[in-house]
C-alpha cells in the first residue's frame, strides 16, 4: 500500500510522558519521582555512555574486511547535543524530548503505517486504506488498547510499547520492530523522492549491500535500539529494509550482536551495567536540578564532551508552561504543510527524482556525510570547588560522606574553552535576562573502576566483575556560563537544522551526487526486471 493511500488519521496519537494519566499514577503509586517514554529518554542517555565509555569507538568487525568506509565514530546526528523537558506535575516530574528542532519527513509516516502491515492481518490492514469500503474508523481504532511494559530503576519509571512477541526467544520475549531506509532515502528524508529507487542488491559492499546498512546502523542506531530494548526488557529489535517503495528483506538483531558494536562484546554485563550506571548518574543530576529549581518545570540540555578528559555539560534553565508550548510546537505548521504535501504527491514531484540537481543539504541523517566536525570544545572553570564525588557498584551509587575541593583525587585535565569563539558568539546575544537565577550549568567528570582498578573504560567484563564511578558534578560560575549555554544551543541547532551548499559541505554534496546517481541506476534495474517477472512470473516459496 503506497504512503499516500493510508489513512493515518484513524491512527491513534503518540501520547507523551506528560500526558500520559496512567503512567503518572504509576510512578505516585510505585513512590517514585520521575518518568518518561523510551523515545524521550534515549537521546539523553546515548550521552551518558560516550561519557561513561570514554567515547569508546565502535566495533566493526562484524562487517566484512574489504567493506572500505573506515570510520570507527557515532555519526555528528548522534553526537549532537540533546535537550528535553522536565515538567512538575505535583510532587512527580515527567520527561518529554525536546521538539524545537523537530520536522516531518516520510519516515514518521511510513514508521507508523509498516509496523500495522508487519503486525496486523492482511484482510485487517487493507481497512486502513482511504478508499477502503470497510474502512476503519478512529473510533474502533480507539479502542485497541496499546501494550506496554512499565520498569522502574532507582526513582525512574519507564515506559515502553511492545510492538511483537515470539515465545521462541528468551526472557519476556518480546522484540521492537525498526523500520529502516536505505542510504538513499535518509541522507535526504525530506526530500525523499529524490532517493527513490536506490536497491540493495548483495550481502557485501560499499554501496547497494546489506552490509553498507548494518554500518550504518551501527554507527547511527544501535546505541538508540539498545537502550529501548533494556528499557522495555526486549530481547532485540527485527529490522525491516526498505526504500520506501519495496522492502528488500528483514533481519533480527539481539541485544548480544548490538552490545559486540557498541561494547566491544557480546556478553551483556557491560551493557547492563552501563544502563544502570547511567540512569543512577542521570538521577543524581536531575536531583541536583530539581533541588536548585524545586516545583519548576525545567529544560535541559545534556552534552558529552570528546576533551582529554571526557566529561559532560548540563544546562538546567526554568521554564513557565507557555515557553514549553511554544517551544514544542515552534515548527508544527510547517510539519503539517509537509504532511499535506507527501500524502497527495503530484505527478510533477515524481519526476524531480531524475533531476541532476542536487536538493538542499539533509536535515537528518543516518549515514554521516565525510565532514570534519565543526563543534567547538569549550570547558567550565577549572579553579571551581569539587563537589558531590560518589562511589557505586553496578548501578547503586552512593553519595560519599565528605566533600571533595579543586585538589581531590579526580582531575579535571580537559582543554581550556575557545573564548574567541564565544566572545563573537556572545556579540550576537542580546538577550542575556538567563543569567538573573534562571539558568544552572553544570560540569560531569567520571572515574571508572573495574575491581578496585582505575580504568580509562571498562573492557571485557563478565557478571563476576565490578564495575564502580567516582564522580563529580561541578556547578559553572562566573561571566561565561551563559555563553557556554548559548554555544550548546548553537552546536544542537546547527546539526540539526543544517542546511545549503557551502565550501565545508562539498564532500557532502559528493556523496549526495553519487547516491543520486545509484537511486537513478536503480529504477532502470527495476524495471528490468518487472519485465522479467512480468514475462516469466514470480516465484514463491513456502514451507
Amino acid at each position: 500500500m503506497p504512503v499516500k493511500e493510508f489513512d493515518f488519521a484513524t491512527l491513534k496519537p503518540y501520547i507523551t510522558s506528560s500526558k500520559d494519566t496512567t503512567l503518572q499514577n504509576i510512578t505516585k503509586k510505585e513512590g517514585k519521582k520521575y518518568f518518561g517514554s523510551t523515545s524521550s529518554m534515549t537521546s539523553v542517555l546515548s550521552h551518558f555512555h560516550y561519557l561513561l565509555s570514554a567515547w569508546r569507538p565502535v566495533d566493526t568487525r562484524t562487517v566484512s574486511q574489504g567493506f572500505p568506509d573506515r570510520l570507527r565514530s557515532f555519526t555528528q546526528l548522534l553526537r549532537t547535543p540533546s535537550a528535553m523537558f522536565l515538567r512538575y506535575h505535583d510532587g512527580i516530574y515527567s520527561i518529554d524530548a525536546d521538539k524545537e528542532f523537530d520536522h516531518a519527513n516520510i519516515l514518521m509516516n511510513l514508521g507508523k503505517s509498516m509496523e500495522k502491515q508487519l503486525t496486523v492481518p492482511k484482510e485487517e490492514f487493507e481497512r486502513y486504506r482511504r478508499t477502503s469500503e470497510n474502512k476503519i474508523t478512529p473510533e474502533e481504532e480507539q479502542t485497541t488498547p496499546e501494550s506496554y511494559h512499565y520498569s522502574t530503576l532507582g526513582d525512574f519509571v519507564m515506559r515502553s510499547q511492545l510492538d511483537a512477541y515470539d515465545p521462541r526467544l528468551p526472557g519476556t520475549g518480546m522484540f521492537d520492530l525498526k523500520t529502516r531506509a536505505v542510504v538513499s532515502i535518509r541522507m535526504d528524508a525530506v526530500n525523499f523522492e529524490r532517493g527513490l529507487g536506490y536497491e540493495i542488491r548483495g550481502r557485501y559492499g560499499n554501496f547497494e549491500s546489506y552490509e553498507r546498512e548494518y554500518f550504518d546502523m551501527i554507527r547511527a542506531a544501535f546505541l538508540k535500539y539498545s537502550l529501548q530494548a533494556r528499557m522495555g526488557r526486549m530481547d532485540g529489535c527485527f529490522i525491516a529494509f526498505h526504500n520506501v517503495e519495496r522492502i528488500f528483506g528483514f533481519q533480527y538483531i539481539s541485544i548480544p550482536e548490538m552490545d559486540q558494536a557498541l561494547h566491544g562484546q557480546s556478553d551483556t554485563s557491560l551493557g547492563d551495567a552501563e544502563f544502570k550506571l547511567s540512569l543512577s548518574l542521570w538521577n543524581k543530576i536531575l536531583d541536583k536540578a530539581t533541588a536548585e529549581f524545586p516545583q519548576q518545570h525545567l529544560r535541559f540540555h545534556f552534552e558529552a564532551r570528546d576533551t582529554v578528559t571526557p566529561s559532560m555539560y548540563v544546562f538546567v534553565e526554568s521554564v513557565t508552561e507557555d515557553e514549553i508550548n511554544s517551544i514544542q510546537t515552534k515548527n508544527q505548521e510547517k510539519i503539517e504543510a509537509y504532511q499535506r504535501r507527501i500524502l497527495n504527491l503530484e505527478e510533477s514531484e515524481e519526476n524531480e527524482s531524475d533531476s541532476d540537481v542536487l536538493p538542499e543539504v539533509p536535515e537528518t541523517t543516518d549515514s554521516e556525510p565525510r565532514t570534519a566536525d565543526n563543534a567547538v570544545d569549550s570547558s567550565s572553570n577549572k579553579n571551581q570547588p569539587m563537589s558531590d564525588e560518589a562511589h557505586g557498584s553496578n548501578g547503586n551509587i552512593g553519595k560519599s560522606n565528605t566533600e571533595t575541593s579543586a585538589s581531590g583525587t579526580v582531575q579535571d585535565s580537559r582543554e581550556p574553552p575557545d573564548y574567541d569563539f564565544l566572545s563573537k558568539l556572545g556579540e550576537d546575544m542580546k538577550d542575556h535576562n538567563k543569567s538573573d537565577g534562571k539558568l544552572l550549568g553544570l560540569s560531569v567528570v567520571v572515574k571508572n573502576k573495574v575491581n578496585g582498578v582505575i580504568v580509562e573504560r571498562p573492557t571485557a567484563m563478565t557478571a563476576s566483575d565490578e564495575w564502580a564511578i567516582e564522580y563529580e558534578i561541578t556547578p559553572f560560575s562566573g561571566p561565561h556560563v551563559l555563553s557556554l549555554y548559548e554555544a550548546c544551543q548553537k552546536r544542537r541547532e546547527k546539526f540539526l537544522l543544517s542546511r545549503g551548499e557551502s565550501d565545508e559541505r562539498t564532500n557532502e554534496n559528493i556523496y549526495l551526487s553519487q547516491l543520486r546517481q545509484l537511486a537513478k541506476k536503480g529504477r532502470q534495474y527495476r524495471q528490468e526486471q518487472d519485465a522479467i517477472d512480468k514475462e516469466q512470473g514470480i516465484i514463491a516459496l513456502s514451507d
